[in-house]
């Protein structure tokens, strides 16, 4: 039974189901990749802002640290000629120096490099928290724009007495890190969306490569069953229609019995290649090659199939064919009942002449017909497909497909004086 679309209400065909699961596979794999990569990209600009801030950081300590270093007395006053003269007063962090005095800290020391103006209350707060416990304090000041500025303050102390002197507060520079982790950013989205599309159609591809063995089986199965239709409409008729008349016309019983049995054992035999092939195509088993006698086998099956007031003539010679003769016997039974049927007008008897030549085995089967038309004559391979404008059943694509089969081959030609002709090559000796 055919799933039915949640939409519509109608049923889905074997190739809409096949698209649509080609879709949700590509869906899924598109759905993996996009949190998969999120969670990546997550994880990158987390460690990259974890990073940015170790960086930010130990810069801080090493510009507050060489600085409290610089820092000296002489005759009990503070001298900053070190620190004015040291790359840390022209480097891209900010440096200001307090002195303590008898009740509080002054500013004696002001290097803000390029960094936003930040209110000198939200500068000396730190430094009095310094002064007072005698440890350094990080953290973060607001600019007059409010935005955050990481900071470090650490205390200097008097060379003689040992005493807290003042502290040195310096503050950095964000900007070049968040540039850095803004591109890293946008790198990772313009990467992920690249990826994500490479990924789509790597995962359509994928999914239409996985689901081709799903539907050469189903194609298998629905030429399987259009084949055993063609194959055996044929004898079926023919034993329904002798048997209505040998009940019409007892007379006619003892020749219509047997031409039942005939139709009987044609049947049989068209049941037996047709699951040949459908086991061939499975690979359930493998191609029966043994030698025959290809102008016998033709000649046979010429007498069985053109029945007056259709003519034959046969001009065979000994010729000694390498396969599989029972589904021979079925392709050749198929070009000549394509000859009968196309290689005559609407009222006139068809002529068939039929030739089996060696070097390599070949048979020809002519008709007297209007021949090939232009676009078949382009084109002939088009009759060997079902189901096409030009194509004339699955008569010629089974024989065909029995060329192929052997390693032979199928050919549709206009003949030199009028009427189509059908060559089929076939191996000779041992299949060469």
């Amino acid at each position: 039974m055919n799933r039915r679309d949640r939409r519509g209400g109608k049923p889905l065909q074997t190739a809409d189901r096949l698209r649509n699961l080609r879709i949700r596979i590509t869906l899924l794999v598109m759905a993996i990749n996009v949190v998969g990569l999120a969670g990546m990209g997550a994880v990158a600009l987390l460690v990259d802002g974890r990073q940015r801030d170790e960086v930010v950081a130990a810069e801080l300590r090493r510009t507050a640290s060489t600085a409290a270093a610089l820092l000296y007395y002489e005759s009990g006053a503070l001298q900053l000629d070190k620190l004015f003269d040291n790359a840390v007063a022209n480097g891209t962090t900010a440096v200001y120096v307090y002195e303590a005095g008898r009740t509080d800290l002054s500013l004696v020391f002001a290097y803000p490099a390029r960094l936003p103006v930040v209110p000198p209350g939200n500068l000396l707060a730190p430094a009095r928290t310094v002064w007072t416990s005698g440890t350094e304090l990080a953290g973060g000041v607001g600019d007059t724009a409010g935005t955050p500025t990481p900071l470090l303050a650490v205390p200097f102390e008097h060379a003689v007495t040992g005493a807290v002197a003042g502290a040195v507060v310096v503050l950095g520079d964000t900007g070049p890190a968040e540039t850095a982790n803004r591109r890293l950013a946008l790198a990772l989205v313009a990467g992920g969306v690249s990826f994500t599309a490479l990924a789509c159609a790597g995962g359509y591809l994928l999914a239409r490569r996985g689901t081709e063995p799903i539907a050469d089986a189903l194609n298998q199965q629905e030429r399987f069953v259009a084949d055993a239709a063609h194959e055996l409409r044929t004898p079926l008729t023919v034993i329904r229609a002798v048997s209505e008349t040998a009940l019409a016309e007892p007379q006619r019983r003892p020749a219509a019995l047997r031409q039942v049995v005939r139709s009987a054992d044609r049947l049989a035999d068209s049941v037996s290649v047709l699951l040949t092939r459908a086991q061939l195509v499975a690979g359930l088993r493998d191609l029966r090659r043994e030698p025959f006698r290809l102008d016998q086998l033709a000649e046979e099956v010429l007498a069985d199939t053109v029945v007056a007031p259709h003519r034959a003539v046969p001009v065979t010679e000994a010729v000694v064919a390498y396969g599989d003769p029972a589904l021979v016997r079925i392709a050749l039974r198929n070009l000549i009942q394509n000859a009968v049927q196309h290689g005559r007008a609407a009222d006139q008897p068809a002529e068939i002449r039929l030739e089996v030549t060696a070097g390599p085995p070949t048979v020809r089967v002519r008709d007297r017909g209007t021949g090939l038309s232009e676009a078949v004559a382009a084109a002939p391979e088009q009759r060997f497909r079902s189901g096409t404008e030009d194509g004339t059943g699955l008569g010629l694509a089974i024989a065909s497909w029995v060329a192929q089969l052997h390693g032979g081959q199928l050919r549709l030609v206009n003949a030199e004086g009028g009427g189509a002709e059908a060559r089929l090559r076939l191996p000779g000796g041992q299949g060469g």
